[in-house]
């Protein structure tokens, strides 16, 4: 790229931007990465630790936090994703939020029932399901159309920080105050989610809901696209569905197994932990220059391309000795892919079905994320159990790495319509009327 071709694009994303997107994506990279399936998901580790001190829990018991905020994205997702087409993203994003900041209280003062633990992380992870990726994005895809691929990169490296930071921040917390000290570190720190959100999340709404209302929305045309019932009689949406299925299911397993498997290949269990590390910086490189390639190349070949490429670290894992340089390879090369699915699923879908019913098409792609990301690390257990080894597991986990990024390849050219964000110079002189 030339470096007036490089100012070019530089110039067109600060137009888009201006004069309030920057604080948008601000404000969505943090709820993102405070959302549930960022700090909440990223940081039950954590507790498993405490939790068998006082209660005497194992970590499976704990773990099943994780089947909670699943089962819940499985089933609810849909129908926030609905809501927010309906009454914007705004009061969506907020009120998870206050459910999410008020679920880790009740967790702060549970007691020893492990069916109370887990009753509070089931009521929690539904009510905060508008705190996933369904709100966040729906903002950005509304915001910027020539470099929507980026800002989506931007805006989900929230999730990124969350896995470098996250356990940084609240390691010494818990060490020092306990468990339920963390769980009241996690809900302050979503208490000052709320406020950013409610000053600085916004998104464009078509003229006929926002006529007559001074809540600082742009006003633009209708926003086109498919509605849910079109985009599931179209064969993208199942190819795109069964795609993430096979490539999640790949993905969930890696990220729940990886430190065992490296244990198990000889790795020192305080060197294998450092590996996540590793992970979190490479996912957020490979949050923004993905982000990057889909705004120039054909979203779904750069789609299974990033997705094919964890089978490399399959393979290089079957029968592994304690090699620290070869897992942290293939620690670089998973956190670089990994929550790539979820910026693709944000693309995808803005560009294949259009914004018209962005978030209830979002929300039911999600419950094939949740479906494979719930039976991945279950079913490699099972294997490892079974075969003692996981090197069947990293056999089969090529096959559906491939084949999950084949198929997603296969859903052809864009469709001609979508949500066409007028001229950026426009836009600013609009928005800035709109907010004095």
């Amino acid at each position: 790229m030339s470096d007036g071709t490089k100012w070019v694009w530089l110039s067109q994303f600060a137009m888009e931007a201006a004069p309030r997107g920057l604080w948008v994506v601000f404000a969505a990279a943090l709820g993102v990465g405070i959302g549930l399936l960022g700090l909440p998901f990223l940081t039950i580790g954590l507790f498993m630790g405490p939790l068998h001190a006082d209660f005497g829990w194992s970590r499976v018991q704990v773990s099943g936090a994780s089947v909670c905020i699943n089962v819940a994205t499985l089933f609810a997702s849909p129908f926030i994703g609905r809501l927010c087409d309906r009454v914007g993203v705004r009061p969506v994003a907020i009120g998870s939020l206050i459910a999410l900041c008020l679920g880790f209280l009740a967790l702060a003062a549970m007691n020893g029932s492990i069916i109370v633990y887990y009753a509070l992380w089931l009521a929690l992870s539904v009510g905060s399901v508008g705190t996933s990726g369904i709100v966040w994005t729906r903002a950005i895809g509304t915001l910027f159309d020539k470099n929507r691929g980026f800002a989506l990169g931007l805006t989900l490296t929230g999730t990124a920080f969350a896995a470098l930071l996250g356990p940084l921040a609240l390691g010494p917390v818990i060490g020092s105050f306990g468990w339920r000290g963390g769980y009241l570190g996690l809900a302050a720190i979503t208490a000052i989610a709320i406020p950013v959100t409610h000053f600085f999340f916004f998104e464009r709404r078509p003229k006929e809901e926002t006529a007559g209302k001074g809540d600082g929305l742009t006003e633009v045309g209708s926003l086109l696209g498919l509605t849910r019932q079109e985009a599931f009689k179209t064969a993208s949406f199942w190819k795109m569905g069964a795609g993430l299925f096979l490539v999640v299911l790949g993905m969930g397993s890696f990220l729940v197994h990886f430190v065992p498997l490296a244990v198990d290949a000889g790795v020192k269990i305080q060197t294998a932990t450092r590996f996540f590390s590793i992970i979190g910086l490479s996912m957020l490189v490979g949050r923004l220059f993905i982000g990057r390639l889909l705004d120039r190349f054909h979203a779904a070949y750069v789609a299974a391309a990033a997705l094919c490429f964890p089978a490399l670290a399959c393979w290089m894992l079957i029968g592994a000795g304690p090699s620290w340089t070869l897992f942290a390879l293939a620690a670089a090369i998973i956190g670089f892919c990994a929550g790539a699915e979820i910026d693709l699923i944000a693309y995808l879908v803005s560009r294949y079905f259009g914004m018209r019913a962005y978030g209830e098409i979002y929300g039911c792609q999600m419950a094939f994320f949740a479906a494979g990301s719930g039976i991945g690390g279950m079913l490699t257990g099972y294997i490892h159990d079974t075969c003692g080894s996981y090197d069947p597991a990293l056999r089969g986990g090529i096959f559906v790495f491939i084949a999950g990024a084949c198929i997603i390849g296969s859903m052809g050219s864009l469709p001609v319509f979508g949500h066409k964000t007028p001229d950026p110079i426009s836009e600013s002189l609009s928005l800035s009327r709109s907010t004095t």
